[in-house]
C-alpha cells in the first residue's frame, strides 16, 4: 500500500509537470499536454519503483521532482528573458537545490519539533510552491511597472531612506527579544539569546541602505534590479508559504497560531475592502462604511491576542466569529471571501485543544484530597 501510494504522488507531479511543459513551455497545446505528462508519469513511476527501499534516495527524488516546475516558471519568466533555454535550466537548477538542501532542512526541523509533514506533503509542496511562485512572479512583476520606483528612490534623502530602515531594524530586534523571552526567565538572558538574530538584522539592513545609496545617486537603477531580486524573491516566496503549514501544524500544538493566520488572512480582505471605500466616509449617507477598517483591525488585534493568551483562546475564538460576520456589514464580509477566511479562523481558535489549553485546564482543576475517598482517617 505504502508503495503504491508514493508512485501515486510522484506520478500526480510528474503528470502535472510534464503537461505544463509539453502544453504551454513546448506551446504543444493540448496534444502536447496529455503526451508530456503520460510521458513524465511514466518515466518517474519507474524510477521510483527501484528506490523504494532507499528512503533517502527517494525523498532527495521527490523534493527535486516537486521543485523542478517552480524554477521552470522562474527561468522562463518575463524577467529572465531566456525562453525554453532559461526554463530548463531554471527548472533543473531548482531540482538540484530542492534534492540536495529540502530534506536536511525539514528532516532537521522535524527532529526539533517545528514541523510536520503530512500525508500529502510533497504533492503539497508541489501544488504550493507551484502557485505561490506564479502569483509572486506576476504579483511582483506588476508591481515593479506600476510605481515610479527610480524617482522615489532619487527623490527622498538619504537620511530619511536610512532612518527608516534602521527603525525597522530596531523594531525586528524587539520582535525578536520578545519572542525569545518566552523560553527564558530574564530579558537580559533574550537579549543575549537574540544577539545573532540582531546582527544577521542589522547585516540586512546596511545591505538594504547600500542599495537603497545605489538607487539614490543613480549607480543602479530599479528595473536592472528587479531582474535580479524579482526572480529570486518569487522563487523565495514560492517555496516558503506552502513550507509555513508544515511549521503552522508544529506550531499549534502549543498557540491557536493555525486559526489565528487564517483570522489575520480574512480580516486582510476585509482591510482591502475598507480601505476602498475610505474616501466615501465623509459622503453624506456613507452609514456604516468605516465598518470595514474597524472591522478588519479588530480581528487582527484578536488574532494576535489568541496567540499571546492561548488559554482564553475560547473567549477569543467566539469575538473572532462575531467580528467575521459583522464584516459582512461595512465591507461585504471582505468580499464574501475574507468573512469566509474569518469564520473559519475563528472556529479554529475555538476548537483548538492544544498542549497550553490541556495544561492550563489541569492548573485550574480543583486541588485534590490526597487520602482516600473512603479512608478511615476521614471518619470522625
Amino acid at each position: 500500500m505504502r508503495k503504491a501510494f508514493e508512485m501515486m504522488q510522484i506520478a500526480v507531479i510528474g503528470a502535472l509537470t510534464g503537461a505544463f511543459i509539453g502544453g504551454i513551455a513546448l506551446q504543444g497545446g493540448a496534444g502536447g499536454a496529455v503526451w508530456g505528462g503520460s510521458v513524465l508519469a511514466v518515466v518517474l513511476a519507474a524510477v521510483v519503483w527501484p528506490l523504494l527501499e532507499r528512503p533517502t534516495a527517494l525523498m532527495r527524488l521527490k523534493y527535486g521532482t516537486a521543485a523542478f516546475l517552480p524554477g521552470l516558471l522562474v527561468g522562463g519568466s518575463q524577467w529572465v528573458s531566456f525562453g525554453v533555454v532559461g526554463a530548463a535550466v531554471g527548472g533543473m537548477a531548482s531540482s538540484a537545490l530542492a534534492a540536495f538542501f529540502a530534506p536536511r532542512i525539514i528532516i532537521r526541523q522535524e527532529e526539533q519539533g517545528r514541523y510536520i509533514r503530512t500525508r500529502f506533503h510533497y504533492v503539497w509542496m508541489f501544488f504550493g510552491a507551484s502557485m505561490a511562485t506564479f502569483f509572486a512572479l506576476n504579483v511582483l512583476f506588476a508591481a515593479e511597472r506600476a510605481a515610479p520606483w527610480q524617482t522615489w528612490a532619487g527623490s527622498i534623502s538619504m537620511a530619511v531612506q536610512s532612518s527608516i530602515v534602521l527603525a525597522l531594524v530596531l523594531l525586528g530586534y524587539v520582535i525578536c527579544i520578545s519572542w525569545k523571552k518566552r523560553k527564558t526567565e530574564t530579558w537580559k538572558q533574550a537579549r543575549a539569546s537574540a544577539r545573532r538574530m540582531g546582527r544577521g538584522l542589522l547585516a540586512g539592513g546596511m545591505v538594504v541602505i547600500g542599495a537603497a545609496s545605489l538607487f539614490h545617486y543613480g549607480f543602479l537603477s530599479v528595473h536592472t534590479a528587479s531582474r535580479v531580486v524579482g526572480p529570486l524573491l518569487s522563487y523565495i516566496l514560492g517555496w516558503l508559504l506552502p513550507y509555513a503549514v508544515g511549521w503552522l501544524l508544529a506550531a499549534n500544538r502549543h498557540r491557536p497560531v493555525l486559526g489565528s493566520m487564517l483570522a489575520i488572512i480574512g480580516a486582510i480582505f476585509v482591510l482591502i475592502v475598507g480601505i476602498s471605500v475610505l474616501p466615501m466616509l465623509l459622503l453624506p449617507g456613507s452609514g456604516l462604511m468605516w465598518a470595514g477598517v474597524v472591522t478588519g483591525l479588530v480581528m487582527i488585534v484578536l488574532a494576535i491576542l489568541s496567540i499571546i493568551k492561548p488559554q482564553s483562546h475560547v473567549t477569543i475564538g467566539s469575538f473572532l466569529i462575531v467580528a467575521s460576520i459583522l464584516s459582512f456589514v461595512g465591507a461585504a464580509g471582505g468580499l464574501i471571501i475574507g468573512g469566509i477566511i474569518g469564520l473559519l479562523g475563528g472556529a479554529l481558535v475555538v476548537g483548538w485543544s492544544g498542549e497550553q489549553a490541556k495544561k492550563s485546564s489541569r492548573d485550574s482543576s480543583p486541588p485534590t484530597s490526597p487520602l482516600p475517598p473512603h479512608s478511615s482517617m476521614m471518619t470522625g
